[in-house]
């Protein structure tokens, strides 16, 4: 198995040069993500209007490893996500499989939905695995939140559970 080290990551200050490009953060704020969990799984939209209030799932963040260039099923990427499956595995972090896809559907990432993060920390740990931005769902808010800047937008939520 892969290490941390085994791979170059996407710098900070790289990271927070991508979050303040419009486009890119207009990407992100059109992804849909799916959450795979058994009689629990959905997928969570963002929404403009007034939205829901209760996560079914609880409060957590969407983190990935997948760079931000790359193809996303390389397999450099797929051991990459291993790389974080693992970190958190041994530092006690629940984590469940989530897959962010761009609402069209013709981009996907596989990611991990972590349970018990604080935004700071959720922050940190994208900055960690290159990530130019992470998701936080929390009560009424789906949030984008930049890695290696300051930068958020807040908005509302849907749910959508599997049938």
């Amino acid at each position: 198995m892969h290490t941390y080290d085994d791979f170059d990551w996407v710098e900070p200050g790289e990271l927070k040069t991508m979050a303040m490009d419009d486009i890119l953060w207009n990407l992100y704020l059109a992804t849909k993500v799916n959450f795979y969990i058994p009689k629990l799984g959905g997928i969570v939209w963002p929404v403009d209007s007034h939205g829901e209030d209760d996560p079914p799932l609880g409060p957590l963040h969407v983190v990935t490893a997948v760079q931000p260039k790359p193809n996303p099923d390389s397999d450099d990427n797929l051991a990459r996500i291993e790389v974080l499956e693992y970190e958190l595995r041994v530092s006690g972090r629940v984590s469940i499989r989530a897959v962010g896809t761009s609402f069209d559907g013709t981009h996907s990432e596989e990611s991990r939905a972590v349970f018990g993060l604080d935004d700071d920390e959720a922050r940190s740990l994208g900055r960690r695995f290159g990530q130019v931005a992470i998701f936080s769902w929390a009560g009424s808010r789906w949030s984008l939140l930049a890695s290696a800047h300051d930068r958020e937008t807040h908005g509302s939520w849907r749910w959508e559970a599997d049938v």
